[in-house]
C-alpha cells in the first residue's frame, strides 16, 4: 500500500488550519503523514497545533519568504511515496480521496477541485497544451517524491510556480502524467491566482519560453491565441461578466476559422 505525504502551508490562520486539519483527520486511508509548514504565525496557531498533535507528523514555525519557499522547505522532510500541498483553509473533498488517488499510477497524478464554489475537473487524459491551458491547483495535485524531490518549486514564480513542477519533468524526463475525473480538494477562492491574471499569463509564458521546445512553444502560442476555455477565464478572472456574451460569439466564431482555414498561418 502506498503512503502519502501530506503538507499543509499557512500563516496566520488558525482558524483554516483547524478546518484542514480535520479534513485531514476524516480520511479513510491510514497510510499517511501530515506535515505543518507554518510562517512563524502570532496567532492562534499554536493551540490548534495542541490540539491536533496526534495527527500532525512534524511541525516547523519560521519565517519564509512565500508560498513556495514553505512548500519547498516541506518536501525535506518527506518520508512518503506521494506528496500533495494543502493551504490552510482548504479541504479533502471527502473521506475516500486518498483511497481514489491510490487506485491510479502515474508519476504526477491529476484531480479536479473546487475553487472558491467553481469546480474545475480534469480531462480522462491532459496533454501538455490542456496542462499550460488549464492551469493546475497543486491541492489536486499528487507527486511521487522523487520528481518532487528532483524539480521542486521554482521560487522565481510567484504565482504558478506549481504549473512549472508539473510542466518541467513533463517536457524534461517524459513522465506519465495520470487523471482522476473527481472532485479532489474543495479551496477557498479569492487567492493571488484570481486577483492576478495578468501577472499568470506573463508567468504562464515565461514556463513556455524557458521549458516547452521550440517546436511545440509555437503550436502552444498559436493556437492558445483561439482557446475557448482560456476566453471563458479571461471573462470570469477578470470581472468582466457584462461582456460574457460577446467573449462567447468571438470564440465560437474562432472556433469555427480555426475548423475551416487552420492550414492558413495565423501570425
Amino acid at each position: 500500500m502506498r503512503t502519502y505525504s501530506i503538507i499543509v502551508v499557512t500563516r496566520n490562520n488558525a482558524e483554516g488550519l483547524g478546518r484542514t486539519l480535520q479534513s485531514i483527520r476524516q480520511l479513510n486511508y491510514g497510510q499517511k503523514e501530515t506535515i505543518v509548514i507554518d510562517g512563524a504565525s502570532n496567532d492562534n496557531t499554536m493551540d490548534v497545533l495542541a490540539a491536533n498533535k496526534d495527527l500532525v507528523t512534524r511541525f516547523v514555525s519560521e519565517k519564509d519568504t512565500g508560498i513556495y519557499n514553505a512548500m519547498n522547505k516541506g518536501i525535506g522532510y518527506v518520508t512518503s511515496d506521494y506528496v500533495v500541498f494543502m493551504n490552510a483553509g482548504d479541504c479533502f473533498a471527502d473521506s475516500n480521496v486518498l483511497s481514489m488517488v491510490n487506485g491510479s499510477d502515474g508519476d504526477i497524478i491529476l484531480g479536479g477541485e473546487s475553487y472558491g464554489g467553481k469546480v474545475r475537473m480534469v480531462k480522462p487524459q491532459m496533454s501538455l497544451y490542456d496542462i499550460l491551458s488549464m492551469g493546475i491547483n497543486h491541492q489536486a495535485v499528487y507527486y511521487r517524491r522523487e520528481v518532487l524531490q528532483r524539480y521542486g518549486f521554482d521560487e522565481s514564480y510567484r504565482l504558478i510556480a506549481d504549473l512549472k513542477s508539473v510542466i518541467e519533468p513533463l517536457v524534461k524526463d517524459k513522465i506519465t502524467v495520470t487523471c482522476v475525473p473527481e472532485v479532489l480538494a474543495v479551496c477557498e477562492g479569492g487567492g493571488l491566482s484570481q486577483q492576478r491574471w495578468k501577472d499568470i499569463r506573463k508567468e504562464n509564458r515565461r514556463i513556455i519560453e524557458e521549458v516547452v521546445e521550440p517546436y511545440y512553444k509555437t503550436d502552444y502560442l498559436r493556437f492558445s491565441r483561439i482557446n475557448p476555455e482560456m476566453l471563458d477565464d479571461f471573462a470570469v478572472l477578470s470581472a468582466f461578466r457584462s461582456v460574457y456574451p460577446l467573449i462567447r460569439m468571438i470564440s465560437k466564431m474562432l472556433r469555427f476559422l480555426n475548423i475551416k482555414f487552420k492550414h492558413i498561418p495565423l501570425d
